[in-house]
């Protein structure tokens, strides 16, 4: 091939593109993916929470959780409050099932 001085010679190295690996762990879909995974997380710890708590069923026992968790603060704390919350608008309804 013949060039000429003001044209640039052919690429010898083929392009790179970006592995499966390399887009994998940067940007948009690794953000996606840990998103994904922390409510993954959070459902299965509350699911647990849930279970943990499946024996308190009346008002009184509910309002004694509550106050002893409204002194602590903190994620866990907030998620037992949720947890609790939820449980006594289901036992002012008269239903069992919490979710």
């Amino acid at each position: 091939m013949r060039t000429t001085k003001n044209s640039t010679p052919p690429r010898t190295t083929p392009i790179s593109t970006p592995s499966k690996a390399d887009r994998r762990g940067s940007g948009f879909w690794a953000d996606i993916r840990d998103d994904l995974r922390d409510r993954r997380e959070a459902r299965t710890a509350r699911a647990h929470l849930v279970k943990q708590l499946d024996g308190y069923h009346s008002r009184s026992d509910i309002l004694d959780l509550l106050a002893a968790a409204d002194r602590y603060d903190g994620a866990e704390a907030e998620l037992m409050r949720d947890v609790l919350n939820s449980k006594l608008a289901h036992a002012e309804r008269g239903s069992l099932r919490v979710g």
